[in-house]
């Protein structure tokens, strides 16, 4: 008879564990090509040189913080001190038929150079307004 307040508290356990693996199971957009002296992603932490970065992740700064990132079209975005930028949507298609960027930036400055899906849909959202470029 005990066993059976063991099933739902199981069951919720593994339900736990599958959510706190989901980011790693998405599929990576870029990577971080370096990071100066300092930068953190919201899903894997700390970001060096070759980490990862995701569709819907924030990258954050310190004050000297800088990160270089480098997307699968070779987009480059750099993200300066004391900043937050949220990578909101990428998708890369080669055939450049799809391709869309979104990113939003919270605070701090940013510099963003198109790659190989130049012509696609780019979209920057600031606190001030959003920036709309359509190739």
């Amino acid at each position: 008879m005990q066993s059976r307040h063991w099933i739902p508290a199981l069951s919720l356990a593994v339900l736990f564990a599958l959510q706190a693996t989901a980011p790693n199971a998405q599929e990576a957009i870029g990577k971080a090509t370096s990071v100066r002296p300092q930068a953190e992603g919201s899903h894997a932490g700390p970001l060096s040189g070759g980490s990862n970065v995701y569709s819907k992740e924030t990258v954050r700064t310190g004050d000297a913080g800088q990160a270089d990132l480098r997307f699968h079209d070779s987009s480059n975005l750099t993200v300066g001190p004391k900043s937050s930028v949220r990578l909101d949507k990428f998708v890369y298609d080669p055939n450049k038929s799809a391709s869309t960027v979104a990113i939003q930036a919270t605070r701090g400055s940013f510099r963003f150079v198109t790659g190989s899906q130049g012509t696609g849909a780019v979209q920057v959202k600031t606190p001030y307004g959003t920036l709309g470029v359509r190739g």
